[in-house]
């Protein structure tokens, strides 16, 4: 049952942000398919129309507004109409959402987000908001759209760009029915210090006026939208878990009970409910309309529901009305809400080899073509701005020829680890402290980052030797005695640790392709070698790296990789035994094309962990 509840969770949310604001938000009119596993895409309307078949060979998105989206070899997205012989339009870009009201927001390579129409045209450019720059956008609900800033603070703007909430949250939930769910960045130290009991949540309008708010502490859980101006919420009684539900005043239209340990859809005056064991439908006035006896149940529209059963290979799905009566006759192994397309068809897969297209009798339409595959693809969730100030990015680290981010060849192994542990970057237990020098006996290297303006850059400062190292005490121990003779050994206690003297030998900066950066590295490499440049004299060098003396006596080698840029400066090997020709081929470096993403900071670690071998010497 656990697995039929955390599969709940997330087609819950999915159908209550579509359902919140269905009539508001453009449909769906075309879903892309498949008419054999290894053919292409093509496009039909879902009233059984195909519009055109092997046409593309990435999955495009759905059809709103007669635009989709598809993404072309080099992994951009590119706009098209929705004809028989689709054209396209505009140009590329790296993130989209789908059109909804006529517009869609999208981020074309190295620029930042903006709003454009269905011609292509650009409707405003969002690089600044309200004077802060814009780290992203959330894809449109509603007309209105959440954008964060670098900051990491939340604002709304409506479909024509324009800011009808500042950004002074450090949280807002998607519009619905004209309301957000929002938390103040006044309190997002004590969200960060989990104090729930000093934060307020706020249910504001689309002006930023306050309906109401409430302790942070009062629920134990809330959804993220009101639908049917209803909110469910849960509280804590007894050590469980218990549901209830609130009106957009902030009052109890039901009151949390035992018989709701989750409750899932709103719809008028009726919801769907588990109550721990399966899924029923009840009123606010708690008529059982159906039983607690499904493992999934939620509202496909006004008047039929989705109702799910696990069964031994999956869940079969079926669509009944609120009188538990099923729906046409047969049963599904993947269902969608009509409220996602125009509310008298939707998609249905048959089975793991054929989808179809379905009207509200629950009969497959005539003449469909043949279904392996379709999709819902909608684009991006969350619209990322793919602007970087590469120069402002590699100031951001404070380099000199003497160290990086104030820290120089002067810094003690104490106050390195301080600092990384008054910045979170550490963690102890309770017997030590992150800062306590007994988690680094084994370590010569401290390694922290920076964000900045939505990039991080990993950096570390490697010591000449061990940062820590365990004290002891001597204890004698007598093991025999004979005679006037004794025999013993010294026993070593331990007694703690602490620091060596010892100081850092290099520093080392990795940023990598991840997020934002995609595409950047060749011009990356170009800002940081420039920078040395400064504080040096080339070498040797080849088109993926380079080696400098600095002005200071000290070496730096800076280097391309396919997936990072590293510098690496201090007391590094002579240039001679600096080997520099495993980089001389930049032809894998990353150009932007989308694949073998999810870098993490293994990875950075591993290649700071190279340089480090390779270049410093440790008998300087």
């Amino acid at each position: 049952m656990k697995k039929s509840l955390f599969l709940w969770c997330a087609v819950v949310m999915t159908a209550l942000l579509s359902g919140c604001s269905n009539a508001s938000n453009d449909p769906i009119t075309h879903v892309p398919f498949k008419e054999a596993k290894d053919g292409k895409w093509g496009m039909i309307a879902m009233d059984g129309k195909v519009l055109f078949k092997e046409e593309f060979k990435q999955e495009p998105t759905v059809v709103r507004d007669n635009r989709f989206f598809v993404k072309n070899k080099s992994g951009f997205w590119e706009m098209y109409d929705a004809s028989e012989q689709p054209k396209k339009i505009g140009d590329e870009y790296k993130h989209v959402s789908v059109f909804n009201g006529g517009h869609a927001l999208v981020s074309k390579r190295n620029e930042p987000v903006s709003i454009i129409d269905t011609d292509g045209k650009t409707v405003k450019v969002l690089d600044k908001i309200e004077g802060k720059t814009v780290n992203g956008v959330y894809a449109f609900n509603e007309g209105y759209a959440v954008f964060m800033t670098n900051d990491s603070l939340y604002g709304a703007i409506d479909d024509n760009g324009n800011c009808v909430i500042k950004p002074h949250y450090c949280g807002i939930k998607l519009c619905s029915e004209g309301k957000f769910i929002a938390i103040d960045a006044k309190y997002k130290k004590f969200i960060n210090q989990k104090q729930k009991s000093k934060v307020k949540v706020s249910v504001i309008t689309t002006s930023d006026k306050q309906l109401f708010e409430f302790a942070y502490d009062k629920y134990e859980n809330f959804e993220s939208v009101f639908v049917d101006g209803k909110l469910p919420v849960s509280v804590k009684r007894d050590g469980k878990e218990i549901w209830g539900i609130i009106d957009d005043n902030g009052r109890y239209v039901l009151n949390p009970s035992n018989k709701f340990k989750i409750i899932g859809m709103v719809h008028g005056d009726r919801f769907t409910y588990s109550n721990g064991e399966a899924w029923g439908l009840m009123t606010l006035k708690g008529e059982s309309l159906i039983r607690a006896k499904y493992d999934i149940l939620y509202y496909a529209d006004d008047n039929s529901l989705v109702a799910g059963t696990w069964k031994k290979d999956g869940y079969e799905y079926k669509f009944i009305n609120e009188k538990d009566e099923q729906i046409g006759n047969d049963t599904y192994e993947d269902v969608y809400p009509f409220l996602y397309f125009d509310g008298n068809h939707t998609l249905v897969k048959l089975n793991d080899k054929q989808y179809s297209i379905i009207d509200k009798k629950g009969e497959s339409l005539k003449n469909l073509p043949d279904m392996v595959e379709a999709g819902l693809s909608a684009g991006d969730t969350y619209i990322e701005s793919d602007y970087v100030d590469l120069q402002a990015l590699v100031s951001a680290f404070q380099i000199t020829p003497s160290g990086i981010m104030g820290f120089n060849y002067t810094s003690s192994p104490r106050n390195v680890v301080r600092k990384a542990a008054a910045l979170g970057m550490l963690t102890g237990d309770k017997e030590h402290a992150a800062h306590s020098p007994y988690w680094f006996d084994y370590k010569d290297e401290v390694m922290l980052y920076k964000d900045v303006d939505g990039v991080r850059g990993m950096f570390s400062i490697t010591f000449n030797g061990k940062l820590s190292r365990q004290t002891y005490r001597t204890k004698r121990v007598i093991d025999y005695e004979f005679y006037d003779y004794y025999y013993y050994h010294d026993e070593k206690i331990p007694t703690g640790y602490v620091w060596n003297k010892v100081s850092p030998h290099a520093f080392t900066l990795s940023i990598s392709n991840d997020g934002r950066m995609r595409g950047k590295l060749h011009q990356l490499y170009k800002v940081i070698v420039s920078r040395f440049k400064g504080m040096g004299t080339v070498a040797k060098q080849n088109d993926g790296a380079v080696v400098l003396n600095l002005r200071n006596g000290k070496r730096a080698f800076i280097y391309m990789k396919k997936n990072n840029v590293v510098a690496v400066w201090g007391n590094l090997k002579p240039v001679s035994e600096i080997d520099i020709s495993e980089y001389k081929d930049i032809s894998n470096v990353d150009e932007g094309i989308d694949e073998a993403e999810d870098n993490d900071d293994t990875d950075v670690a591993e290649d700071t962990a190279v340089a480090d071998s390779t270049a410093v010497d440790a008998d300087e």
